[in-house]
């Protein structure tokens, strides 16, 4: 049912932008667990590992572009009847990851990035709620579009 695309969607802007709220006004260097997690402010003016770093226009129009190509993807599979409550989840999560960083991009000119990581001595870049909900959905579409394809081959 498209609903959950839509609740799903919302709830993820909403949780990104509370969670980036939170950061912004309480959150300078926090561990959480030493040596695993820690919540530190950051303001990324690039896109993943700050790469097109301060190309902030570039960023909000390859956002729309990708939010519309998604959109696209997501009508034409929807409309040939290959959804299920999964499928909705896993868009709802993209185009809500998408649209949350698309907000930091327009309202505040960077995005607010706080969780960190650290596995043993490597330290991952630093990340929000947005970015784990659109790695998350496009990890599950791509999972999810491999096991249709297999049925698809095993059908011929």
């Amino acid at each position: 049912m498209k609903k959950n695309m839509y609740i799903t969607c919302a709830f993820a802007v909403l949780l990104d932008q509370l969670t980036k709220f939170l950061a912004v006004k309480y959150i300078t260097n926090v561990t959480i667990i030493p040596n695993l997690l820690s919540f530190i402010y950051t303001e990324n003016k690039g896109a993943a590992f700050s790469i097109l770093y301060d190309k902030h226009v570039i960023l909000i129009v390859s956002s729309i572009i990708l939010l519309v190509a998604l959109i696209y993807i997501y009508k034409k599979d929807y409309s040939s009847n290959k959804y299920n409550n999964l499928y909705n989840i896993m868009y709802g999560m993209a185009f809500g990851g998408i649209i949350g960083n698309l907000i930091d991009r327009i309202i505040r000119g960077y995005v607010v990035d706080f969780i960190s990581l650290k596995f043993v001595s490597y330290y991952f870049p630093i990340f929000n709620l947005a970015d784990m909900f659109i790695t998350i959905s496009v990890f599950l579409i791509i999972l999810h579009t491999f096991k249709d394809n297999s049925k698809l081959t095993k059908k011929r």
